[in-house]
């Protein structure tokens, strides 16, 4: 086995390795990171039944009857005029709703913080 390769390797510095390296990965990195928004975006917008927004919301089908009923959660129906037609409930439309409906905690009221981002 040659020297010859093992010595560029060891003369570069933390540095100038860990650069290297980022380098090299960005376009990976950026490339992942494309496509898992790429996905969270078509997850958003693929409509959900009342089943399965009652599971991500983590509530019962009654609660979830009764916040139809009382017109705060939004949802997309086949025939609005029939109250039993089939709903369709959106991820970003459920968590919007969410956010709108927060209850905020103590350290949320001691701070002023409440809805402001940390950035």
């Amino acid at each position: 086995m040659s020297n010859d390769n093992t010595g560029t390797f060891l003369n570069f510095t933390l540095r100038e390795l860990a650069q290297g390296t980022a380098t090299e990965l960005k376009p990976f990195i950026e490339e992942i990171f494309e496509n898992l928004l790429n996905q969270k975006a078509e997850d958003d917008d693929k409509p959900m039944s009342f089943q399965e927004a009652c599971d991500w919301l983590d509530i019962s089908r009654s609660t979830m009857t009764e916040l139809i009923k009382r017109g705060e959660i939004p949802f997309k129906s086949l025939n609005l005029d029939n109250p039993k037609a089939k709903k369709f409930f959106l991820k970003s439309d459920l968590r919007e709703w969410l956010m709108e409906n927060k209850v905020k905690t103590i350290q949320e009221l001691k701070a002023g913080t409440y809805g402001k981002s940390s950035s």
